[in-house]
């Protein structure tokens, strides 16, 4: 199983955090709606500003919790993602009081990024129970994209933006015309976007890691 822990990073700071905590609930109960086959355990907040979901496999991972993060920006998370097994049964309407080295792993990996942020860059760890030599790549790669997302100027956020909501995870199914569109844009600019920021580029690592988790999960199916 893939256990995600999550929580907003400077949350007692935030002026407007009871509006934050609000938005993520709504946010939250989309994903779990719009992904539920994807779901052992939905997305449950567990403290004020922390919460944590089980997934039956990797797919659109990566993807989900961009849909978490981007609409609440310029507030910013961090996420444990651990892959193991469960020593406690599973109440798919909440994700509370289950137990075992998923979870153990994946409170370990968050607990890495509150060690470890690259200067406020990284926000995102995996661990798993029986580590083999993919877990390290894996986490370089998600250092990098990390890297990558943290250079992006408003204008290239927003062209993300609106692919997470059309819900497109293959950057080769991409229309630029309709984007451009919806940004009230014209085509050469959002080209010029996506040359600068390297989307698509993103899009694609992100799927390969998904890939990569996957090959770790079936250990524990």
């Amino acid at each position: 199983m893939i256990v995600v822990i999550a929580d907003i990073i400077n949350s007692k700071s935030l002026l407007n955090r009871v509006q934050v905590q609000e938005s993520l609930q709504q946010i939250l109960n989309q994903i779990n709606e719009t992904f539920e086959e994807y779901l052992a355990s939905k997305f449950t907040i567990t403290l004020g500003d922390e919460f944590q979901g089980v997934l039956n496999h990797s797919n659109n991972l990566l993807h989900i919790l961009d849909k978490i993060t981007f609409p609440l920006l310029p507030v910013r998370f961090r996420f444990g993602i651990g892959i193991g097994a469960l020593t406690t049964k599973l109440d798919p309407s909440i994700c509370i009081g289950s137990d075992g080295p998923a979870f153990w792993k994946a409170r370990e990996a968050i607990e890495y990024v509150h060690r470890n942020n690259d200067y406020g860059r990284a926000n995102i760890h995996l661990s798993v129970e029986e580590p083999d030599d993919s877990v390290n790549l894996i986490n370089q790669i998600l250092k990098l994209t990390a890297l990558q997302v943290s250079g992006w100027r408003d204008s290239q956020i927003n062209v993300y933006k609106v692919i997470l909501e059309e819900e497109i995870v293959d950057p080769e199914e991409i229309n630029h015309q309709r984007i451009a569109e919806k940004l009230d844009i014209l085509t050469s600019s959002l080209t010029r976007r996506f040359e600068s920021s390297g989307i698509k580029r993103y899009m694609s690592a992100c799927r390969e890691v998904e890939l990569a988790l996957e090959k770790i999960n079936k250990r524990y199916a």
